[in-house]
């Protein structure tokens, strides 16, 4: 199968973890969007096309069209898409799942500029339900792009913010006069699993610098992260009832502002009812209560139970 030659592929450098596969078809554009819930302009969908006695493969974003004037501009050659029956033969991967990793070597990739303006984009993986969350400098790499080309049209600009997304050991801390924060650790972002950049803070009280707990800020906003939140907290059993989980929270409100971040989603388990209702009093939009999706960490872990998301807007 074509998805175990990529895993093979992906596996070389410590990624294979990122591959999601899913229950549902992601084959097309509209079919891949349902299955991440995204934007079909978010998915990098890999197109074949005739070159000389080979293809070239172009991978671009999903509401983009090649532009026949751009591509022969570019490769002195018409746009030919491959039949069906060559697709498998240069790619190695089924129509609905050719992917732009692990192709022969004979078979050049490039990535149209439709694709920069998303924060991350998610092609296919070789198969029909598979896909993977990058950003586009990572597609670059992990693809082994022979260039950047533009040779698509009739897509429209993103809307995709871009934050601050790296930690300041030396940012001063906010105070709301009862606690306070303090770093903890800082991580830095883990390629081979997709994790973002994020801090540890200890919930400090004022008056005795008691730790009373811990507070997680993960700075991002890739699809993965959702159901973990950007947001997670615990408060030690001996000051639970003091309120210190929403205050902490407001006080990561403002730190996570001063990253350029527009919005937080917290998630928690439906039967954890006091962290549900230091939710709803911070005034979060409850968007959806469902089971982590099968693709995402939370569900790799063996979490079965369904989950509140909650935004806040800042």
């Amino acid at each position: 199968m074509s998805i175990e030659r990529v895993r093979e592929y992906l596996r070389n450098m410590n990624l294979e973890q990122r591959v999601w596969e899913f229950d549902a078809s992601s084959a097309t554009v509209e079919l891949a969007a349902q299955a991440l819930e995204v934007r079909p302009a978010r998915i990098a969908k890999t197109l074949s096309f005739a070159l000389g006695e080979g293809c070239v493969i172009i991978v671009a974003a999903g509401d983009a069209r090649v532009d026949n004037r751009k591509f022969k501009d570019q490769f002195f050659a018409k746009a030919k898409m491959l039949p069906p029956e060559e697709v498998e033969r240069f790619t190695g991967c089924e129509i609905g799942g050719v992917c732009p990793f692990g192709l022969p070597e004979t078979t050049p990739v490039y990535l149209d500029v439709s694709l920069r303006r998303f924060v991350t984009v998610f092609p296919a993986c070789g198969s029909t339900n598979s896909a993977m969350e990058v950003t586009y400098g990572e597609l670059f790499r992990y693809s082994r792009s022979a260039g950047w080309v533009d040779v698509c049209k009739d897509w429209e600009e993103g809307d995709d913010k871009r934050i601050n997304n790296v930690p300041d050991e030396n940012m001063e801390m906010p105070s709301d006069g009862e606690i306070t924060l303090r770093i903890a650790s800082i991580s830095a972002a883990d390629e081979t699993k997709g994790y973002v950049h994020a801090y540890k803070f200890e919930i400090v009280r004022l008056s005795d610098a008691a730790v009373a707990g811990e507070i997680d800020l993960r700075l991002g906003y890739v699809r993965n992260l959702y159901f973990g939140g950007n947001i997670g907290y615990h408060v030690n059993e001996e000051f639970r009832g003091s309120g210190y989980a929403g205050k902490a929270c407001k006080l990561v409100f403002e730190i996570a502002r001063r990253h350029g971040m527009p919005y937080v989603i917290i998630s928690c388990r439906t039967d954890n009812l006091p962290s549900r209702r230091t939710l709803e009093k911070l005034g979060g939009t409850l968007l959806e209560t469902r089971v982590p999706a099968s693709y995402s960490a939370l569900y790799r872990l063996g979490e079965r139970n369904p989950h509140c998301y909650f935004r806040f807007d800042l």
